[in-house]
Parts: C-alpha cells; sequence; structure tokens
C-alpha cells in the first residue's frame, strides 16, 4: 500500500470504531425468570442425573448453565413427585447433596429422552434470542478507517479495491468479491472479520414451538474471557436484586462476532434447520450461527447447487433482513438475517448470472492482478518476512524471464510461493536463500508447471 493510496483513503475527518455495547443479561433466579416451562427445566435435569450417575445439585446447576435456587426448585419438585431422591453429600450444605433417580424418576427420564435427546445448558426462550439480536446487531457497527486500514496492512491492495471496500464493509450487507487466484481474496474476508469491533451474546440453545434448537459451535463461536469484578461493577445498579448485584445468565457466551465461512462443499440443506429423527432437536444453520457476524461464501460458483438458485435462498433474507426456515412440525421460524454477506470467487461474473442477478447484491469490488510496482513490493515484503536477502536484480531477473518474455501476468501468492520454494530448495542443498538467478530458476521451474526456459 503506498503513502499516497493511504492518504486518500484516510483523508477527512477522523472518527473510531464502534459497537453497541455487550447487553447484560441477569442470571435468572427462579423458574419464571428463565422463561420456560417447568417441564422442559424438569426433563432437562430427569436426563442430566440419568447421565451423571449421582450428582450434586451445584453440579446439576452447572451443566443446565442455571443457577443454584432455579436447580433448587425444579429438585424439589422432583423429590415431591418422587422421582429423585438424595443418595450422599459432596460436602457441606444443600448445594453439595447428590441425587439419583427412583424407579418412578428412571421412567420419567425415559419418557424425556423419547421427547429428545438434548442434554445441556438449558435453552433461553426465542423471543428474548430476538430481543438479545437486534440489541447487538452488526447494523450498529462502525469500522473507522485507521482500523479498516490496519487490518488490511498486510496485504498490498490498490486503492481500486480499498475504496469501495471499506463502505461495503460498514453497510453490513451483501458484498460480492471477485478475481483472479490468488490475488488476496480470501484474507480480504478473514480480515474483515478481525475488523467488527464489540463482543457478542451467543445463546448455546434456544426454544421455540416446544423444540430446542442447538445455536453455539465452538468451531465458530469463541469465547472472551470470563467475567470480572470490573464487568460486574459496569453492570450498574440495573442488575442489582435486593442490594446484590446479579451476575451473567449462564446461557449466553461472550464471544467475539463469528466469522463463518462455507466452501465448495456448500449445499442448500446446509442452510436449513438440521433434525435428526434420533436425537430429536435441531441443529442451527450457518446463517444463523453467523448472525452478528460475517458469513463468507467462498468459491462462489464451485457448489453442486447452482449459483441462481443459491441466491434465490438468499432474496429474501438480504432485502427482507429475515430468514424463514421450517420445523418438521410445519411451524415456520422467523429469524433476523443479521449477518455480513460476503460472496468471493474467481469465475468470471457473466459465467455467474444476469443484472437482475447481481442486483440482489448491493456492493461489488474487484480485486485485480498487482501492478509490477506492486508485485515488487509484495515481493520485498515477503523476503523480509522469510528472511530471504531482496535483490534488485533478482526481481527483475524473475519479472523478466518468467513474466515478461512469457506474458504471464502477476498475482498476489506468487512472490510467497516462489520464496518458499527457493527456501525449501536451498536448504536441501545446505546453502543460505538468496534471490539469484540459479535459485530463481530451480523454484520457477517447479512452480511455473507451463514455463519454457
Amino acid at each position: 500500500m503506498t503513502a499516497e493510496t493511504t492518504a486518500s483513503i484516510t483523508r477527512g475527518a477522523k472518527d473510531v470504531s464502534s459497537a453497541p455495547p455487550t447487553p447484560f443479561v441477569a442470571q435468572p433466579t427462579s423458574i419464571d425468570d428463565t422463561g420456560l416451562d417447568l417441564a422442559l427445566l424438569v426433563d432437562l435435569v430427569l436426563k442430566a442425573i440419568h447421565f451423571s450417575g449421582r450428582p450434586s445439585g451445584r453440579q446439576l446447576a452447572e451443566q443446565l448453565a442455571l443457577s443454584f435456587p432455579v436447580m433448587e426448585e425444579v429438585i424439589t419438585f422432583l423429590r415431591q413427585e418422587q422421582a429423585v431422591e438424595v443418595v450422599g453429600s459432596a460436602g457441606v450444605g444443600e448445594q453439595a447433596y447428590q441425587y439419583a433417580l427412583t424407579g418412578r424418576g428412571v421412567e420419567k427420564a425415559e419418557e424425556a429422552l423419547g421427547r429428545n435427546q438434548y442434554v445441556g445448558p438449558a435453552p433461553v426462550p426465542f423471543s428474548l434470542y430476538i430481543d438479545i439480536l437486534k440489541r447487538q446487531s452488526i447494523r450498529d457497527v462502525h469500522i473507522d478507517r485507521d482500523t479498516f486500514r490496519d487490518r488490511l496492512s498486510h496485504l498490498v491492495l490498490s486503492r481500486k479495491v480499498l475504496a469501495p471496500l471499506g463502505p461495503a464493509v460498514n453497510s453490513a450487507r451483501s458484498v460480492f468479491i471477485y478475481g483472479e487466484p490468488g490475488n488476496g481474496k480470501t484474507s480480504i474476508t478473514l480480515a474483515i472479520g478481525t475488523m467488527l469491533p464489540g463482543q457478542v451474546l451467543i445463546p448455546y440453545a434456544i426454544e421455540t414451538h416446544g423444540q430446542i434448537i442447538k445455536v453455539f459451535d465452538p468451531r465458530l463461536h469463541h469465547p472472551v474471557a470470563e467475567e470480572t469484578d470490573e464487568d460486574h461493577r459496569l453492570a450498574g445498579s440495573a442488575q442489582r436484586s435486593n442490594g446484590l448485584e446479579r451476575r451473567r445468565d449462564r446461557r449466553w457466551v461472550q464471544t467475539k462476532r463469528p466469522i463463518v465461512t462455507a466452501g465448495g462443499e456448500l449445499t442448500l440443506e446446509d442452510l436449513e434447520l438440521r433434525y435428526s429423527p434420533v436425537s430429536k432437536f435441531y441443529i442451527a444453520p450457518l446463517q444463523w450461527k453467523a448472525n452478528t457476524g460475517v458469513l463468507v461464501i467462498d468459491d462462489f460458483g464451485r457448489q453442486a447447487v447452482q449459483p441462481q438458485e443459491l441466491l434465490n435462498r438468499w432474496i429474501v433474507p438480504m432485502e427482507q433482513g429475515v430468514d424463514h426456515l421450517f420445523l418438521h412440525s410445519g411451524d415456520t421460524v422467523e429469524v433476523p438475517f443479521e449477518t455480513l454477506l460476503i460472496f468471493s470467487t474467481n469465475i468470471p461474473p457473466g459465467k455467474l448470472g444476469d443484472e437482475a442477478f447481481f442486483r440482489r447484491i448491493r456492493h461489488k469490488v474487484q480485486v485485480p492482478d498487482p501492478s509490477e510496482e506492486e508485485f515488487l513490493e509484495i515481493l520485498q515484503r515477503v523476503c523480509k518476512e522469510r528472511d530471504v536477502p531482496y535483490s534488485d536484480e533478482g526481481a527483475r531477473y524473475l519479472m523478466d524471464v518468467y513474466y515478461h518474455k512469457t506474458g504471464r501476468s502477476y498475482r498476489g501468492c506468487h512472490p510467497r510461493d516462489l520464496i518458499d520454494l527457493l527456501s525449501d530448495i536451498t536448504r536441501f542443498y545446505g546453502e543460505k536463500p538468496a534471490l539469484t538467478p540459479e535459485w530463481i530458476d530451480l523454484a520457477s521451474s517447479s512452480y511455473f508447471v507451463d514455463t519454457e526456459v
């Protein structure tokens, strides 16, 4: 990135990145506070005891991500129903009492498993999920120009790329990034994810229409550090109960804004609720898991499904901001589409769709081949990173023999790949890597399979 480019991108009044504050959801202290039916909580506790053996009240509360007062209410009900009994103690106090299922409790646990086999943190009601989702909307995120420049500083990009890319990202809508392979499209999409400020709450699961849907995915949602005393102080008096500050609802995980990437393996089924007739609960689709963050459709056009079909699936979410998902019962779940949707491809746009096709996507950004000046800058950066002495003479030799004479186009990935090959070759021969014609020829003959020297 040249000084002129940097100046043009950052010219104007200074601003700062901003995002809505992470919502505070107080920990429920009663069954009513959870927003869930007693029957659902009873099922969860019965299944937890069934699989755990002799858990204590404290262990059950931790497993279901609930406070002990809530767990105490449920256990009291189950003891009255003669479904569980105290069989020991793991310490002092009621929280240490250990519980086991009675004969009647075993029957009820089997009935609960027949309804669904979900075991884990208690879900949050769908209405609460919608409320929290809107309070941490990606539409309210603003990325300032300094942050934008900094997160892309490891790439050499022209102003033709940077100028439209910034507004596209801040739009929090849809972006189409296209260009030849090897010029940094994937690196750009990954960098966009790191730009997003703020942290969000992701529920382990939600409950709607009597069904449980798992949302949290440890592969995609990356928790941040647990709350500190300072977090409690900042929660403010609004979260105080009986003079004591309430803790956060542990049914939610505080994470970075998610970055979800799907490539050529993506199918239309991946965009729908996944239901198992055996487990009898649902797994949220990719776009739901990407809410409040970024969803990247990489290698767009190389999926088994036709591009037009894939785009048709996104029309309503992109235009109305709502995604319609269907339960096996026939009920519809309307989920806000709160994600920055990025299509990335190296297929020429004309082969993917017509004018109506691209009108649906708000921003289009082309990532062209680097210029000769940009290619040299990339080469210099790679040499520095790989501890390979840079040589103007060697760089000119590389460009003259393997680009000018062959008519080959520059690609942003070529310097990295060639220098890595050169380093591998010199290491094999026990020599120090150097940008000399001898090593360049050996590296190029291994990399450019169509090269004739």
